[in-house]
């Protein structure tokens, strides 16, 4: 009796999860220690691992800056937004029950480019606020509110905060953002290159401080996003069921969007605007036959900390003393992938069509 009941409590299911878990971990604390090692001038993994195995002092000077001062923050910081937006990205396709959908969907990331574009023609990008706010960053921050603000107010002006109203509003108003970019941009043809260059993401500024504030900012917002999880899962059900089973779907989507626009406006802050991210890491997770959105979310994050540390790894490497966009690689490899996808879904919308 007592091996029955052992047998009925055992989850096999829980055990590939946590498999899965556990070699996504080692296979982000495996592309950190490369990404470590790897850059413009290389540091062996012997140093790195004497760093991290309390080793410092046999470490020489120039080593040991390198590696506190530029390796491990950026390294970090990449993790961090890759995380973030690949969580996002995972919410965002819950909660509009689109494969689809990504962090664009909300026009954060326009909002906040154009509040860092704004401070650079402005001449404010030097302002410094502590150590880890210069102007592009506060500006970025400023305009991610201002549009998440615009958003709100847009899609609850009929009262009720839905799914369609807050999709509509986010493409109209990341429309208007980027236009106002692009004039931004012809008006200050001597900036335009700082400003575009800032869009196309990079870590190259990443600091210690700018990591903390990421941090401070996971650390709030992920437990939120993995709090009301469960009741997205409700939601795909449809409107009626959620009610029925005590789902306030207006109260879930603002909760929900106000975590994920949080969250973007300090990714855009810290890396400039990166896409793809969002829209390919939830489809890679589903592969892996994860089904609730804890598991999917906890997976998607960790994945896409280990395709952004990769991506990163690969911008300061190729090129090297130079760096490529971050977001030029992403969209390298996003875009095939996504138009994969869309192949995908129509030769599946084919077959049914056929076999009907």
């Amino acid at each position: 009796m007592l091996m029955q009941s052992h047998m009925q409590e055992h989850n096999p299911g829980k055990d590939r999860l946590l498999i899965k878990f556990t070699v996504a971990a080692i296979m982000l604390i495996c592309v950190m220690a490369v990404s470590c090692c790897l850059g413009s001038s290389d540091t062996s993994l012997s140093d790195v691992i004497k760093f991290f195995t309390g080793r410092s002092d046999e470490l020489t000077k120039t080593t040991l800056t390198i590696i506190t001062r530029i390796r491990i923050p950026r390294m970090i910081t990449a993790a961090l937004v890759g995380g973030a937006l690949a969580s996002v990205g995972c919410i965002m396709q819950g909660v509009f029950r689109n494969p689809m959908a990504d962090p664009s969907v909300l026009g954060i990331s326009s909002g906040a480019a154009l509040g860092a574009a704004v401070a650079i023609v402005t001449g404010l990008n030097g302002v410094i606020l502590f150590e880890a706010f210069t102007g592009a960053y506060i500006g970025a921050i400023i305009g991610a509110v201002i549009t998440w603000l615009m958003v709100f107010t847009v899609a609850a002006s009929n009262g009720r905060y839905d799914m369609s109203s807050t999709l509509l509003a986010g493409v109209a108003i990341s429309s208007i953002m980027s236009a106002l970019i692009t004039v931004l941009m012809t008006l200050h043809l001597d900036d335009m290159e700082r400003v575009y260059m800032w869009m196309l993401g990079t870590f190259s500024s990443s600091t210690v401080d700018k990591t903390k504030i990421m941090v401070v900012i996971i650390a709030l917002m992920m437990p939120v996003l993995f709090f009301i999880a469960p009741r997205i899962d409700v939601m795909k059900l449809g409107k009626e069921a959620a009610m029925t089973l005590g789902v306030n779907q207006t109260v879930t989507l603002a909760v929900a969007m106000g975590a994920c626009s949080c969250l973007l406006a300090f990714c855009v802050a810290n890396s400039g605007i990166i896409g793809f991210v969002g829209l390919i890491i939830p489809h890679i997770v589903s592969y892996f036959k994860v089904t609730k959105m804890r598991s999917r979310l906890v997976l998607s994050f960790m994945t896409g900390a280990i395709f952004m540390v990769l991506c990163d790894t690969v911008c300061k490497t190729i090129v090297a003393p130079g760096e490529l966009a971050i977001g030029a690689v992403t969209s390298l490899i996003g875009a095939p992938y996504f138009l994969f996808l869309l192949m995908g879904s129509r030769v599946r919308a084919g077959k049914e069509r056929s076999s009907l």
